[in-house]
C-alpha cells in the first residue's frame, strides 16, 4: 500500500518519457517514492484488528514479490471447466519447490474479461476449502485476473491502494507469472479474496452477510451472499433500499445513518469519481460487494473489478445522474452532498498526488517488464509506451479536475433563455466511425457521422448548468441508418452524456428538429451534450447552426 505524499515526489522527465527505457527510468524514479508509507485518511478505518504490523501476504502486496505459480489439472478438471467453468475443481499448484495439493480452482471473469480454459482464463484459486489451514504466502483465497481489459496490468493496483488510503476496504492487488500443465499463460494480476480472512482486518465481527453486486444487480433486488452465518437473510439488505427511496430527505439522511456506513460510503463514492470508475457501483451498478459489518449494524460497500480506471478522464466529479440507487440517494441530500465535497476536497489534496501516483506506476511497472519479456517480448517491446499513456491519463484527470473545480461561472443565456451551440469536439467511441465537418452548397456548415460495421461515434461539448429543467435541441438528417441489434444503445440523435435517446431513430429522414429535454437536479452540474450515432451503417447530419440549449424555467 502506498501514500501519495507530495512532499516525498517531484515531477521529472515527463516529455521525454516515451523515448527512455521504462527500467532506466524507473531505477531513477523509485529514489523520489522510497520515503512514502502508507497513510489512513479515514481514521482508524485500516487499523490491524490482530496488532501484526505485517499482513499475511505483504511479501506480495507490499515487497513486489511475483510469484512464479504452476497450475495443475488433469484432464477430468479441464474436461469439467470447458463444460461448468464456476465450478470448483481439484488442482495442484507449484511455487518453487513449494507444492500445494488439494486446491481448488474454478473459472472468473465477467462477459468482458471472461475466457476459457482453452485460451488465458481467470481463475479464483481457494487454498483452504479443501485442506484446511493450507495457505499461500499466507492467503487462504486469491484471484488470478487475466487482464485482458487492461494491457498496463496496472489499473487494480493503483486504484485499490487509492480506496485503501481513503479509509475504503479494499482487496490488494499485485502480480504473478502463470502457468498451466507447463503451458505458459503469461502475466496476471493476483488479487487478495474477499473472505473472512480479508473481513477480519477491517471488522471486529466477521459473521455477517456478504453481499455480491455485479451485473446491474443494486440494493433493491436480491444478492447472492457469499459469506455469513445466515446467508439466506437480505433483510438489512431490503433496510438500506428502503432508506435510500425515503422521499423526504431529512428522513431518509436518519435512515441512512442507521442503515449505512454513511462516512465509508462517501469516500468510497469519492474514489470512484476520482479514478473514472465508470464500471463501478455508483455508474454502473457493477463490481462492488456489500458487507454488514454486525458489530455496529451497518453496511459497508466494497470494491471490486477496478480494471478500467481513467479511461473516461472528464468524468464529472460529481455526477449529474447516478444509476446506483444508494449513490443517487445520498448525492440528493444537501447535507450528504455537502459532507462528498468536503471529502472530496480532502481526498484530492491529500491523497491524489499525481506525481507520487504516476511514479509509483513506473515503479511497479519495472518490476512487471521482465516477466511480459520472458512470455511475449513483442508485447513487451510495447509495454512502456502503455504505461506512458496510462500516467498520461492520470495526469489528463487532475487536468480535469481543475477544470471541474475551477471558480467558472455557469453559461449565460439571452433573454429568450437561448444558448446557441457552436463548439463540439469530435469522439470515437465504438469501431471506426468517421466524423467531419461538412458545408452544404447553401452554406450550412454539418456535423456528419458516417457508420459501418457497427461503429459509434459522437460530438461533443460541456456546459455548467445550474439547477433547472433544459432542452437541447438541433435540426438533423438520416441516411440509411440501420440500428444495432446487438447493442443495447443504438440509436442516433441528441442527448446528454449517461442518458438514453428520448426517441429511436433509424432509416432515411430529412431535416427535422429533435429535441431532447433534461433536468439538472444539483446546484451546479458540468453536462456532456451529445451528437451521436451509434448504428450497424448509416449517416447522420447535425446542422451546426440550429443547435442550441433552452432554459425551460
Amino acid at each position: 500500500m502506498y501514500c501519495w505524499r507530495q512532499e516525498s515526489c517531484r515531477k521529472t522527465g515527463r516529455r521525454s518519457l516515451n523515448r527512455q527505457n521504462l527500467r532506466d527510468t524507473v531505477a531513477r524514479q523509485a529514489a523520489l517514492v522510497s520515503a512514502l508509507f502508507l497513510i489512513a485518511v479515514h481514521t482508524g478505518s485500516t487499523a490491524r484488528s490482530d496488532g501484526q504490523s505485517r499482513l499475511p501476504g505483504d511479501d506480495i502486496f507490499k515487497d513486489g514479490l511475483i510469484p512464479k505459480i504452476r497450475l495443475e489439472l488433469s484432464r477430468g478438471a479441464l474436461d469439467l471447466l470447458r463444460q461448468r467453468p464456476r465450478t470448483y475443481v481439484r488442482a495442484t499448484v507449484r511455487e518453487g519447490n513449494i507444492t500445494y495439493t488439494n486446491v481448488s480452482v474454478r473459472l472468473k471473469g465477467g462477459p468482458g474479461s471472461f475466457r476459457s480454459i482453452d485460451d488465458k482464463p481467470a481463475f479464483t484459486i481457494n487454498f483452504d476449502r479443501l485442506a484446511d489451514g493450507q495457505k499461500f504466502h499466507g492467503l487462504k483465497k486469491m484471484h488470478l485476473n487475466n487482464s485482458v481489459q487492461d494491457p498496463t496490468y496496472l489499473s487494480e493496483k493503483i486504484a485499490r491502494e487509492l480506496f485503501e488510503a481513503a479509509g475504503v476496504p479494499a482487496p490488494r492487488a499485485a502480480h504473478a507469472a502463470v502457468e498451466l500443465n507447463g503451458d505458459p499463460l503469461g502475466l496476471y494480476v493476483l488479487i487478495e479474496g474477499i473472505d473472512k480472512q480479508f473481513l477480519r482486518r477491517y471488522f471486529k465481527d466477521t459473521t455477517g452477510n456478504l453481499y455480491d453486486g455485479h451485473s446491474q444487480n443494486d440494493v433493491t433486488r436480491p444478492m447472492r451472499t457469499n459469506s455469513g452465518e445466515n446467508p439466506q437473510d437480505q433483510s438489512r439488505l431490503k433496510a438500506l433500499a428502503a432508506a435510500a427511496q425515503e422521499p423526504d430527505l431529512n428522513k431518509r439522511m436518519a435512515a441512512l445513518e442507521k442503515t449505512l456506513d454513511v462516512d465509508r460510503f462517501i469516500s468510497f463514492l469519492a474514489i470512484e469519481m476520482i479514478i473514472c470508475h465508470w464500471d463501478g457501483y455508483a455508474l454502473n451498478r457493477n463490481n462492488y460487494r456489500i458487507y454488514h459489518d454486525r458489530a455496529h449494524d451497518r453496511m459497508v460497500f466494497i470494491p471490486q473489478g477496478v480494471d478500467q480506471t481513467f479511461q473516461r478522464p472528464n468524468i464529472p466529479l460529481f455526477p449529474q445522474t447516478a444509476n446506483g440507487l444508494v449513490a443517487r440517494s445520498v448525492l440528493e441530500i444537501p447535507q450528504a452532498r455537502e459532507r462528498y465535497r468536503e471529502r472530496m476536497s480532502q481526498l484530492l489534496t491529500n491523497v491524489f498526488q499525481v506525481a507520487a501516483i504516476t511514479n509509483h506506476v513506473y515503479e511497479v511497472a519495472a518490476k512487471v517488464q521482465p516477466v511480459l519479456a520472458a512470455s511475449d517480448p513483442q508485447f513487451a517491446g510495447s509495454y512502456p509506451q502503455r504505461v506512458v499513456a496510462f500516467c498520461r491519463r492520470i495526469q489528463s484527470r487532475v487536468n480535469s479536475f481543475e477544470h471541474q473545480l475551477s471558480p467558472s461561472p455557469a453559461v449565460k443565456f439571452d433573454r429568450a433563455q437561448v444558448l446557441p451551440l457552436r463548439t463540439w469536439e469530435p469522439k470515437i467511441d465504438v469501431g471506426a466511425p468517421s466524423l467531419a465537418k461538412a458545408r452544404e452548397t447553401e452554406g450550412k456548415t454539418l456535423l456528419q457521422i458516417s457508420a459501418r460495421e457497427s461503429s459509434a461515434g459522437s460530438w461533443r461539448t460541456s456546459v455548467l448548468l445550474d439547477r433547472g429543467r433544459y432542452r437541447l435541441e438541433g435540426k438533423l438528417r438520416l441516411q440509411g441508418v440501420k440500428l444495432n441489434p446487438e447493442d443495447p444503445k443504438t440509436g442516433a440523435g441528441l442527448r446528454i452524456s449517461r442518458q438514453k435517446f428520448s426517441r429511436q431513430l433509424s432509416g432515411d429522414m430529412d431535416w427535422t428538429t429533435i429535441p431532447f429535454d433534461f433536468e439538472v437536479q444539483q446546484d451546479q452540474a458540468d453536462v456532456e451534450l451529445v451528437c451521436e450515432l451509434r448504428a450497424a451503417q448509416g449517416q447522420i447530419w447535425f446542422d451546426l447552426a440550429s443547435l442550441r440549449l433552452v432554459r425551460r424555467d
